[in-house]
């Protein structure tokens, strides 16, 4: 059985944080599955855009930094591009 090697350069710490997306069409609200300095994936639901940059409020214990993040890729539901959306990767913008 061969070992899984993390190929990221900012390995990803599990934790499930509060996240606000703003959008053009609203807010969407999710959560964090796991984070790093670069990037996230947030569970979600809502209309998201690859390729677009997003304002992002992440709640932490006693901040609520508002990031700016660009959705690298869109999960959606059956897979594809015609389900609905159930989280995203986003890169932190800086």
């Amino acid at each position: 059985m061969s070992e899984f090697k993390e190929k990221r350069a900012h390995p990803r710490l599990k934790a499930r944080l509060p996240v606000t997306i703003l959008t053009e069409h609203g807010v969407v609200q999710g959560e964090t599955v796991n984070i790093a300095t670069t990037g996230a994936f947030v569970r979600c639901r809502g209309e998201i855009r690859e390729n677009e940059v997003y304002w992002m409020l992440i709640r932490f214990d006693r901040q609520s930094p508002i990031l700016n993040g660009k959705a690298l890729w869109v999960e959606r539901n059956g897979g594809g591009r015609g389900g609905d959306v159930t989280g995203v990767g986003v890169r932190f913008e800086l």
